[in-house]
């Protein structure tokens, strides 16, 4: 499933908490981008080898072993590869900032009618209490927990 879709990374078991800073500008000089907590090549050879002895065809004579084999195969091959795995990486990171921009305008467009019920509430209350609004309305606010 997670090769169709094409997480690579969760097809071999890895989490990548990668996180790009910068680049900055300090006068003419650029410094970065820095990039930390990077998945190291090695490590996912590594995974690929211990995964690829128990998926193989041969060893696993389970029917879905060699569908699983190929598909381990695949996402190695994006992964070590370094320009396949920039692209893949630019993909994904799109992605989630496309989710995170649609999370924030969601609770943007919440908070900002909550706030105008809010507000119309209070206007509504002034008219009806007339000049005792803003005791009543304190003194409330004093009692709610």
């Amino acid at each position: 499933k997670a090769s169709k879709s094409g997480k690579h990374y969760a097809v071999l078991g890895i989490r990548n908490f990668e996180v790009q800073i910068g680049p900055y500008y300090v006068f003419n000089f650029s410094i970065g981008p820095l990039v930390l907590f990077r998945v190291k090549t090695k490590a996912i050879k590594r995974v690929y080898r211990n995964l690829a002895r128990t998926v193989h065809p041969d060893k696993n004579k389970d029917g879905r072993a060699e569908e699983a084999f190929h598909a381990l195969e695949q996402s190695a091959a994006i992964l070590t590869d370094e320009k396949q795995r920039q692209d893949y990486d630019k993909k994904i990171i799109s992605a989630r900032r496309r989710r995170n921009k649609y999370a924030v305008d969601s609770v943007m467009r919440v908070s900002h009618t909550c706030w105008s019920q809010t507000a119309s509430t209070l206007k509504m209350t002034k008219k009806v209490l007339g000049p005792f609004s803003t005791p009543i309305l304190v003194v409330g606010a004093l009692i709610m927990p």
